[in-house]
């Protein structure tokens, strides 16, 4: 019986210690129709080169998200805070740890408490094996959680007398993502008995610059 290690769980931790990649725009399918028109997942590849496979939609997501993905779910495994920081968006980011949690935690103990967190769940030391980013949302009203946090960071920027940060966004993605993971070294990279579904993490490409953000 596959474990499943609840999305909840994992956001409780992180709240207490807590060019796109689409193809040309005349890119079409066999039936003659644009694949712009086809929804989330008609185009998947598993990107294999790297410790973990990462499963996407290659319309939506170019290799530096990819790369921003990889990197944010390593330090996790690896408990590495400055990897983990260094691919979140600085002006989100700063409200999370000045305000919601109050200058209590630092990057290196979320990584560490996530990480600690779900090596207590499953019992022993892990390594992501597969990393499946099951639907992106992109658009204005297509997600309340997207839509409320685009205008928050608005709100954020005009309480720095910043400009809007919408100003300088190419993209705003919620992502949900499925997670996958064996005993540390096992170098296994596909999908395993032991799980967590459901994550939310959202990236924005700010500036031409991809960074994510977990709520």
């Amino acid at each position: 019986m596959k474990h499943k290690f609840s999305a909840a769980a994992c956001a409780c931790m992180l709240a207490a210690c807590s060019l796109t990649g689409c193809g040309a725009a005349d890119e079409s399918s066999d039936d003659g129709m644009n694949l712009e028109q086809y929804p989330y997942g008609s185009t998947l590849v598993e990107d294999t080169s790297r410790s973990m496979t990462i499963s996407y939609d290659k319309r939506f997501l170019d290799d530096a998200l990819v790369e921003k993905i990889y990197t944010y779910y390593h330090s996790l495994e690896s408990k590495d805070g400055e990897a983990f920081g260094s691919v979140m968006f600085p002006l989100y980011h700063d409200y999370q740890l000045h305000t919601l949690y109050e200058d209590s935690m630092t990057d290196q103990d979320l990584a560490e408490g996530t990480h600690d967190n779900i090596k207590e769940y499953f019992g022993y030391d892990f390594d992501y094996a597969f990393i499946d980013v099951t639907n992106v949302v992109t658009k204005l009203g297509e997600s309340s959680g997207r839509d409320s946090l685009e205008l928050m960071l608005d709100q954020l920027a005009e309480e720095k007398k910043q400009k809007p940060v919408s100003d300088d966004t190419q993209h705003l993605y919620e992502m949900t993502i499925t997670r996958y993971i064996d005993k540390k070294g096992s170098g296994t990279k596909t999908q395993t008995d032991d799980f967590m579904s459901d994550e939310t993490l959202y990236a924005i490409q700010y500036q031409n610059e991809w960074y994510l953000m977990y709520s």
